[in-house]
């Protein structure tokens, strides 16, 4: 019986000390790590359209999803800190038909490494895209985003948007 003890503790200790970790593929989240080219390959949005009443009480009125397909969207990152979009893909709404959205926007990037936050800064207004997003995962194969607006006034939209990108 102690023998067997011995073995038991012996095999579990091994087990314990030969596992490894299976992110192979991890990569330091710093600016020129994330210069690079990448393909849009999901984008999904959520958008609330919310009333305040007079007596502070809030009522949802409308709730939309937008999901996107047949993306031919490609991210640039440059090492100076400007960025472009261009592309097209099909952006399906909950309610309505689908609309094919294209894409050409240029600016300038930032990133805060601590907070996991990414802010494009659009040169032009109009922008599909742009404003703080939170750095959801990176690695060397691909980075996810989610941002999350508040709308302003009685009337507001909230939105949550989730943007997946893969490297070339």
């Amino acid at each position: 019986m102690k023998l067997l003890k011995s073995i038991l503790v012996l095999f579990i200790a091994i087990s314990i000390t030969s596992c490894s970790s299976d992110d192979d593929n991890s990569l330091e989240l710093v600016a020129t790590n994330l210069v690079g080219s990448y393909n849009l390959t999901a984008y999904k949005s959520v958008e609330t359209e919310i009333a305040t009443a007079s007596n502070g009480n809030e009522s949802t009125l409308s709730t939309t999803t937008k999901t996107g397909s047949t993306f031919k969207v490609v991210v640039e990152l440059k090492a100076d800190g400007t960025y472009s979009i261009d592309g097209n893909f099909i952006l399906t709404p909950n309610k309505g038909e689908q609309n094919v959205e294209i894409i050409t926007s240029s600016g300038n990037y930032s990133l805060n490494a601590t907070d996991k936050k990414i802010t494009l800064i659009a040169s032009e207004d109009g922008s599909f895209v742009g404003g703080s997003f939170d750095i959801k995962s990176f690695n060397e194969d691909k980075m996810v985003l989610k941002q999350t607006v508040e709308g302003t006034g009685d009337v507001r939209i909230d939105s949550i948007t989730d943007i997946t990108l893969e490297r070339n």
